[in-house]
């Protein structure tokens, strides 16, 4: 990739030349700042309301369908309805991942090779796609030999950005137990950066390894695929090139993670039936404890429509079953551990209808309880019942916080052991604590510094002359999808609209009282706690009826930014112009603040994955409130509704073109700064500021070009952007002056 970052800005301006009272016409522009002078607009206010509304908004409706499938999985009763549903969910969730690549060659290659204090450590290098390279270390118990088949494991590094090195410690304790280990690099770290920075070596320009995922997820999106689906096969071809050595027994391969390697190791586990054990450390929880504790977290951890579709974290327990399964869990994770506990419940009553050893022995005459929280390493600490070592499904829990595995890592091995390595003695592995320590007190840190490295600039997009990448791979795989699409209009892109965007108000759907329709200037609240939205109506001195511009701001017009200034400036322009003048902030409104994965994602990604997952999207709520304000312009008795315009500027802007289509009332609208074409994005190698305007299977129904076609005469736009600019940044527009439309 030869682009080099710029600095990235969050600035969303205004523009409109809209039609007015008589012959006026007023055209005005917001000068925009950076990135960081809009942020400190929003962070300086102390009220956070809109984006706690909103979230709780979406929480309720996961709640609800977290609710449904509970019940649903409650009423399973037998071993054959639970195989049903695994058969279901299975191929459910495959199709929300996009389906699985066709198997292709490996093409494995080994760098070299170190020696280490038991085991040697192979660097190893194979394509889970043509051209997409996995890198990867290979251990090999010291003695190995092609005559004694060993019990393997697939080690997935959590999100660090050593990634493979990071987990060095624990692959060494596995392969001093007898296993082969192979622990490689996913997607976007170690090795494997999607976005590297050409002024820095081994430095991403979207940051730390979340933030790459999310920056490499959004692509994907647009046709309905997920990164999900690159991360799992990856792990899978991980298995098939550890079913290939010669050195290991291809039916006794498991599959370890912790945090975000838990959660590949989930989805692997889950979809992988050729993986005969799965420990799954600090990822499973539960959505009901998840979202309102932490909210929704890495891009491959939130597949859109997920929860909507009726699943949650117990689901990749279930689809396991009856394989052996260690649901692996400290006290004061990030991820609940009130969640985990809820979803080992569940799954033990599902595993026990495959095997009645999970479901363990009563220790007394009572049913079986939840023990409290203990205070140090545990087993099964969901119930009271015993269940045997040799039971299938294992609770395995310890104190600490989040990836504090060293008090459990003993626990960890002997579970793989006793159930990979038959007549060996599990309950007393090899821990050697020593292994688990930074500094130079851990072997591995005195191990040279090149066994490491795989490939030989360190990064396989500088390696590899035909290294592919996410991006690269999603371009030519949407060329394939695009070009069977055909242009979309009238009801049929309405529907698309719906179908896609999500939004559910419907024109003329929504009255309000009489007070509300009667205020003539100042602040004003419209809808209720789910879709309110804040904003400030201006009404002309004169009584007779009047054009009405609905203008859609990112923030307060009575803020301080300059943003807010221009705003405020262009607002009472068109009141004494003579227009009503409805300017509204969209949800979440006020706009407030979250954690950022990074700034090229900008502050709305981890609300728009929130959305996503209950099959909503950011953009189709906002539509969702610019036709209900329409409907309070409209129903205004100064109002003229034959002249309602409305004007939005970047990804405002887009709303609006959506929202036009679907409601006939908005009779004249003025953009500038919008995103020109969602293939745009495909075909851009990095983009800045993108997620708000992200809507997932888009490509497969319609495109912006299809809008601007519906909206023909109704549509003033100046200064489209293409998927590789700065889609975070509006610039001032150029003025242009026309006669209003009568």
């Amino acid at each position: 990739m030869q682009r080099a970052f710029r600095g990235v800005f969050y600035a969303l301006g205004a523009v409109a030349c809209l039609g007015l009272s008589g012959a006026a016409c007023f055209c005005a522009n917001a000068s925009m700042q950076g990135f960081a002078a809009a942020q400190a607009g929003v962070a300086s206010r102390p009220d956070n309301s809109g984006r706690k509304r909103l979230d709780g908004y979406l929480d309720g409706i996961a709640a609800q369908y977290t609710a449904q499938r509970a019940a649903a999985v409650a009423a399973i009763s037998t071993r054959a309805a639970a195989a049903a549903r695994q058969a279901a969910v299975r191929q459910k969730i495959l199709t929300l991942l996009g389906g699985l690549p066709q198997r292709t060659p490996l093409n494995a290659a080994i760098m070299g090779e170190t020696q280490a204090e038991g085991f040697v450590i192979r660097k190893v290098v194979f394509e889970s796609q043509p051209g997409l390279r996995v890198t990867g270390l290979l251990y090999l118990p010291q003695g190995q030999t092609t005559e004694i088949r060993r019990p393997a494991i697939l080690m997935t590094p959590g999100h660090y950005p050593t990634s493979k090195t990071h987990d060095a410690g624990m692959a060494a304790l596995f392969a001093l137990n007898g296993f082969v280990v192979l622990s490689y690099d996913p997607i976007g770290m170690g090795e494997r950066l999607e976005y590297p920075d050409p002024a820095q070596p081994g430095k991403s320009l979207a940051g730390q390894p979340t933030a790459e995922h999310g920056e490499a997820s959004l692509q994907p999106m647009l046709i309905g695929d997920t990164l999900a689906r690159y991360m799992v096969w990856d792990a899978m071809r991980g298995v098939d090139y550890l079913s290939a050595l010669p050195q290991v027994d291809p039916h006794r391969i498991g599959a370890f993670g912790c945090s975000g390697g838990g959660t590949v190791t989930a989805l692997l586990g889950a979809l992988d039936t050729r993986v005969a054990a799965i420990g799954v450390a600090c990822y499973i929880t539960s959505f009901d404890a998840l979202l309102p504790a932490l909210g929704p977290q890495d891009a491959e951890q939130s597949d859109p429509r997920f929860i909507s579709s009726g699943f949650d974290f117990p689901d990749w327990i279930e689809l396991a079953a009856p394989r052996p399964y260690a649901v692996i869990s400290t006290y004061s994770d990030m991820f609940p551990f009130a969640g985990a506990r809820a979803s080992v419940m569940e799954a033990r009553r599902f595993y026990a209808l495959f095997d009645p050893a999970a479901a363990g022995v009563r220790t007394g005459d009572a049913p079986p309880e939840i023990p409290p929280i203990p205070a140090g390493p545990a087993w099964n600490a969901d119930t009271t019942n015993r269940i045997a070592p040799q039971a299938p499904l294992q609770f395995i829990t310890g104190p600490g916080r989040h990836g504090a595995l060293a008090p459990v890592m003993g626990e960890i091995l002997s579970f793989f052991m006793r159930n990979l390595q038959p007549g060996g003695d599990a309950d007393h592995p090899k821990m050697l604590p020593e292994y688990l320590q930074p500094g130079p007190e851990n072997p591995m840190n005195r191990l040279p510094a090149d066994t490491w490295q795989v490939t030989p600039t360190g990064q396989v997009s500088s390696s590899y002359k035909d290294e592919q990448t996410v991006f690269s791979l999603n371009r030519e795989r949407a060329e394939k999808l695009i070009a069977r699409r055909k242009p979309v209009a009238g009801q049929e892109l309405v529907s698309a609209i719906r179908r896609v965007a999500g939004p559910e108000a419907r024109p003329e759907a929504t009255r309000y009282d009489a007070a509300l329709l009667e205020q003539k200037s100042g602040p004003i609240v419209l809808g209720n706690s789910d879709d309110q939205v804040e904003g400030e109506i201006g009404v002309p001195e004169s009584g007779r009826r009047h054009p009405a511009v609905l203008f859609l701001v990112p923030g307060s017009i009575r803020g301080t930014s300059e943003i807010a200034q221009a705003n405020k400036r262009k607002f009472d322009a068109l009141v004494a112009a003579g227009n009503v003048v409805l300017a509204i902030t969209p949800r979440p409104s006020p706009p407030g603040f979250d954690d950022m994965k990074s700034p090229l994602l900008g502050p709305f990604y981890l609300l728009s994955l929130r959305a996503d997952l209950v099959g909503k999207t950011l953009l189709g709520l906002r539509v969702d409130d610019v036709l209900r304000a329409t409907d309070y312009l409209a129903g205004r008795a100064d109002v003229d509704r034959g002249r309602i315009s409305a004007a939005g500027s970047g990804h405002m802007g887009l709303v609006l073109l959506h929202a036009a289509v679907l409601d006939a009332r908005l009779r004249h609208v003025v953009v500038d700064h919008v995103l020109v074409s969602y293939r745009s994005l495909v075909e851009a190698p990095l983009t800045i500021g993108a997620a708000e305007d992200v809507l997932p299977r888009v490509l497969r129904e319609y495109d912006v070009p299809d809008l601007k076609r519906a909206l023909g005469s109704r549509l003033t736009a100046s200064d489209w952007l293409d998927g590789s600019q700065d889609l975070s940044q509006t610039s001032a527009p150029v003025e242009t002056l026309r006669k209003p439309r009568q």
